[in-house]
C-alpha cells in the first residue's frame, strides 16, 4: 500500500505498504475503530471513562469524533496510573504471555520470519524533528501521550538507555501483551540496512513478566532526504506467529507513525539542537557502517 497520508499547509506524510496506496482517511477510520474496540473492553471490565472529569457512557463514547475519543481515553489512562493499569489487565497479560510462550516455543529464532513493512516519506518533517518527538515521548514517560498515538497503547514506561516496557495489543491481535523492548546491536539486525540509511533503530522483544525471548525483532531504517525523510519500519515475527499479527501490525504502525509524525511536525529544533543531533547522527551512522 502506498499511502498518501496527511497534507497540511506546510508538510506532507505518505505511507507505502505492500505496493498499495492508502489514503489517510483509511488510517483514521482504522484508528477510530480501535478506539471503539478499547471502549468496549473498558466497558466490559467496568472501567469508567471520563472526559474532562465527566463520566461518559459507552453509547456516548462511540459517537465522539476521533480527537475527543483520544482525549477521553488518554485522560482516563493517565488517571488510572501505571500500577493500577497492570492490576486491571492482569488476566489479559497472562493470556498474552501464554500466547507468546507457545509462539516462541514452536519457532526457531531467526528462521522463516514473517515480515511486516511500512514505508514512510515526509516533506518538511525532518529526521531531527522525529528525534525530538521521540525524546519528548521518553521524557514525558506517561500514559497520556502514548494513548493519543495509538489507542491500544495501554502502558508505557521508558528509561534513558532506550529500553521500554509496554502493554499493547500487538498487531491488534487478541489480548494486550506485556513486553520488554531492548535496543539491539548490529548483530541483531534481521536484514542488511540500505546503504543510504542514517539511523537504524533495532530492538529485541522479551516478555516483561519472565524475561523470556519472544523471538520477535524490530528494525526501523531512517534516512534524510533533501526536504524531509524516508523511513522503512520493519517488524520480524517468529514463523509460527499467527499471520494476523503481521498484517495487523502494519495498520498499527501506520496509525502510530501518522500520529507521531504530526506531533514531530510541531517540533522546531533551534540551531544548537540541530548541531547536537547532526553530530549524534553522524556518530551513529559511522558505528553502523563499521
Amino acid at each position: 500500500m502506498k499511502v498518501e497520508v496527511s497534507q497540511m499547509s506546510d508538510y506532507k506524510i505518505s505511507f507505502k505498504v505492500d505496493g498499495r496506496i492508502v489514503p489517510e482517511k483509511e488510517i483514521l477510520e482504522m484508528e477510530l475503530s480501535r478506539y471503539h474496540q478499547v471502549f468496549h473492553i473498558f466497558d466490559k471490565k467496568n472501567i469508567p471513562i471520563h472526559l474532562d472529569e465527566q463520566e461518559v457512557s459507552l453509547n456516548e463514547l462511540l459517537q465522539l469524533p476521533l480527537d475527543q475519543a483520544k482525549i477521553a481515553l488518554a485522560q482516563t489512562r493517565e488517571a488510572l496510573g501505571k500500577e493500577r493499569t497492570l492490576e486491571l489487565f492482569a488476566s489479559e497479560i497472562e493470556r498474552g504471555d501464554a500466547m507468546w510462550h507457545e509462539i516462541a516455543g514452536s519457532s526457531e529464532a531467526g528462521v522463516n520470519m514473517q515480515t511486516a513493512y511500512v514505508e514512510v516519506e515526509t516533506e518538511n518533517i525532518t529526521l531531527e524533528q522525529f528525534m525530538m518527538f521521540n525524546q519528548h515521548l521518553m521524557k514525558e514517560n506517561n500514559l497520556y501521550l502514548p494513548s493519543t498515538i495509538h489507542p491500544e497503547h495501554y502502558y508505557f514506561d521508558a528509561n534513558s538507555k532506550g529500553e521500554q516496557i509496554i502493554v499493547e495489543t500487538f498487531g491488534m491481535y487478541k489480548d494486550p501483551s506485556y513486553l520488554d523492548l531492548k535496543p539491539g546491536s548490529k548483530a541483531d539486525y534481521p536484514v542488511r540496512p540500505a546503504q543510504d540509511v542514517d539511523l537504524v533503530m533495532a530492538g529485541k522483544t522479551y516478555l516483561a513478566n519472565d524475561h523470556s525471548d519472544t523471538k520477535m525483532l524490530g528494525m526501523h531504517q531512517l534516512s534524510k532526504t533533501d526536504n524531509g525523510m524516508k523511513v522503512k519500519l520493519g517488524v520480524f515475527l517468529p514463523e509460527n506467529a499467527p499471520k494476523e499479527i503481521a498484517e495487523g501490525h502494519k495498520w498499527h504502525l501506520m496509525v502510530e507513525f501518522n500520529n507521531g509524525l504530526h506531533i514531530a511536525a510541531q517540533q522546531h529544533p533551534n540551531f544548537f539542537q540541530k548541531k547536537v543531533m547532526d553530530v549524534a547522527l553522524n556518530r551513529i551512522k559511522k558505528q553502523q557502517e563499521e
